[in-house]
């Protein structure tokens, strides 16, 4: 979107983030506003420029945010907690409570994930307890985990919402999701943030570990977090880990990419290289994004390339 319209700038900020009210200053006449969006399911890349001084009162977004101020200057509060940010500058903003915003000339990048899919994510790895994903106005913990986020953050540029296959493919969605959820909870700061480290899990028996290897077989194509496979064996997720690990040198979901690479396999076997398929297309259809990891990793399983079985 492109506007010198200010009225036609606040209606798109408040469809496209969340209710506010805001008070311009400065010549309305030479103001401009650009936005850029990349959207697919609950996860979303974006760039915004807003060439005057604004002071703005929001209310919860219900989404978690990730900004980097590329120039200009923000300052953000809820409560007691506030941060100023410059060029360069990277926060997580607070998901749960109204917001006083007052920028200066601001051009943003902002990347989104929907609050579910890290509260999800983080219930995931503290049994239930969603106050891990209680996240407020915080910068990265470390440079190191600034790099990362931003590395996952060009990966899901390029490789997710940059590639129409894998954008419109559930399972990559939902992988998605999860990678940046994690990464969210990795980077910044939250409440509770050490129960999130695993502790010494407790025995499994064989049997709801064989639940769960055949709910993954009969589900594998559909978006299949941790804890509906842990629901399915009657177990923990922590105790599904271990024994995953212990009895089958892998993770629930490391078995779980295992049978979606079988299923490409079937596929691919099964396709008719005249009618148009494509590996790619498969590929995407069975959850993986990078077209070259994928052959990779096919090549490894059964020692040629996805091409050579799709020719037959």
């Amino acid at each position: 979107m492109r506007t010198s319209d200010p009225q036609e700038t606040e209606e798109f900020l408040r469809r496209t983030y969340t209710e506010h009210t805001a008070q311009l200053f400065g010549d309305t006449e030479r103001f401009r506003f650009d936005a850029a969006l990349t959207q697919a399911g609950a996860i979303g890349v974006e760039r915004l420029a807003h060439s005057m001084r604004v002071r703005a009162e929001a209310e919860p977004s219900h989404c978690v945010y990730v900004v980097q101020v590329l120039g200009g200057t923000l300052e953000v509060s809820a409560g007691r907690n506030e941060l100023r940010s410059g060029p360069g500058d990277l926060h997580v903003c607070d998901p749960y409570a109204p917001t006083l915003a007052k920028w200066d000339n601001l051009r943003l990048g902002v990347v989104r994930i929907g609050l579910r899919e890290v509260e999800r994510v983080a219930a995931d790895l503290a049994e239930g307890d969603t106050a891990t994903a209680r996240l407020s106005f915080a910068r990265p913990v470390s440079p190191e985990r600034a790099r990362y986020w931003q590395a996952v953050v060009r990966h899901i540029s390029h490789d997710v919402l940059g590639n129409p296959q894998a954008a419109g493919s559930p399972l990559i969605l939902d992988e998605t999701a999860r990678l940046l959820a994690t990464a969210v909870l990795a980077t910044f700061p939250h409440d509770h943030a050490e129960r999130s480290r695993l502790p010494s899990p407790g025995w499994l028996a064989p049997a709801a570990l064989r639940r769960a290897m055949a709910y993954i077989d009969a589900n594998a194509g559909r978006p299949l977090p941790l804890h509906e496979i842990a629901a399915a064996a009657r177990t923990s997720t922590r105790a599904l880990q271990h024994a995953f690990a212990r009895h089958c040198e892998t993770t629930p979901t490391g078995y779980l990419r295992r049978v979606r690479l079988e299923g490409a396999h079937r596929d691919l076997q099964a396709a008719d290289p005249t009618s148009g398929v494509t590996v790619s297309a498969v590929a995407a259809r069975w959850g993986f994004a990078k077209a070259g990891r994928f052959a990779s990793q096919y090549r490894e399983r059964y020692g040629v390339p996805p091409s050579r079985t799709l020719r037959g």
